[in-house]
């Protein structure tokens, strides 16, 4: 069974062994983290990932030192944040389209970066990651007061707002099946932060809950999986998740979720990926506590399908390196701790 076929059977609710797993790093992580490997390091071959994305927060214009023009033609601020970045100036003033025209989907970096993937990683689970999906693309146009004052004020262009998006984002799932190799489309949307929900759960059903669903339909009706990602405390959004269609969900972050609890409780209506923590334990706890969290969550989560192993975010740069060396030798090696009594020296 290849990395592909492992991590379909995982979201079907199979056990897999080894679990599948996902190691992803931010800008500034990977360049530590290569720097402390000596200067070589591959961060898909040398983690063992199971997962390639295409990402459409990539292949942006430089338009001058540190400050990107996505495709939207909003400009983003790389110099401090050189993963995310922030957003310069909104290109939408007012509750009105004058002056600002739509991308098209017809030709996209993302698709080179498919085609590379496709060749390089054939038998790795392929995912297309559509960041800034619906809300937060919303708020990048208009600037999040904005935004969050016209969801009140000013409905009817939200909702015009939120459909252009929408559309776009559904011809761009089509092209992508087109060009072909993928296995799911994943939505990158912060509803919520660390105490919540942002706007709350009367206007996400309203705003966001039937282009997710619109969205995760088409994805469906292509043949993939539709799979969500949402930072903060979120959890009661998602039963109307799962209605919507969406069968993948992380960061699945442990500092605001009960990620045992959850777990359970959606069993078999919805896979989770993620649950390690990003914000504790990597950062500040050690490599031991890296080792007994992660066993944890392969054991207690991962062992009748419905999870991959992953960290609760992309590694961030402030994550000692053994850390990383900790959790990548343990993913790598799983099976050969769990089975057998070889301790954890092994790993840290």
């Amino acid at each position: 069974m290849n990395k592909k076929q492992a991590f379909r059977e995982a979201i079907e609710f199979n056990p897999v062994s080894p679990l599948p797993y996902v190691i992803r790093f931010t800008v500034e992580a990977e360049e530590n983290y290569t720097a402390f490997k000596g200067g070589k390091f591959d961060p898909v071959e040398d983690t063992g990932t199971y997962a390639v994305f295409s990402q459409t927060n990539s292949g942006w214009e430089e338009v001058r030192p540190g400050f990107f023009r996505d495709y939207f033609g909003v400009i983003w601020n790389k110099t401090r944040d050189r993963t995310l970045g922030v957003v310069v100036d909104p290109p939408i003033k007012s509750p009105g389209f004058k002056g600002f025209k739509f991308p098209q989907t017809d030709f996209l970096p993302v698709y080179n970066f498919q085609e590379e993937n496709n060749k390089d990683y054939p038998d790795h689970f392929h995912i297309l990651s559509i960041g800034f999906t619906l809300f937060e693309r919303a708020w990048s146009l208009v600037g999040m007061e904005n935004l969050m004052t016209w969801m009140l004020m000013e409905p009817g262009f939200v909702n015009d707002l939120l459909d252009r998006i929408t559309e776009y984002n559904t011809d761009l799932i089509r092209h992508s099946a087109a060009v072909g190799g993928i296995d799911c489309v994943r939505f990158g949307d912060d509803w919520a932060g660390q105490q919540g929900l942002l706007f709350g759960r009367e206007l996400w059903l309203e705003y966001i809950k039937p282009r997710l669903q619109e969205m995760a339909t088409v994805a469906r009706n292509e043949g993939l999986y539709a799979a969500q990602h949402c930072c903060g405390k979120m959890d009661e959004l998602i039963p109307d998740m799962i209605d919507a269609g969406i069968r993948l969900f992380d960061p699945f972050q442990p500092e605001v979720m009960d990620v045992d609890q959850i777990f359970g409780e959606y069993y078999g209506k919805l896979a989770f990926m993620g649950g390690l923590s990003i914000q504790q334990t990597m950062p500040y706890g050690s490599p031991e506590d890296v080792l007994n969290e992660s066993i944890h969550l392969i054991t207690e989560l991962g062992g009748k399908g419905g999870y991959i192993f992953s960290p609760s975010h992309a590694l961030t740069q402030d994550i000692p390196p053994a850390n990383i060396e900790t959790m990548i030798n343990f993913a790598r090696h799983q099976e050969y701790h769990l089975n057998k009594d070889h301790g954890k020296g092994y790993f840290i």
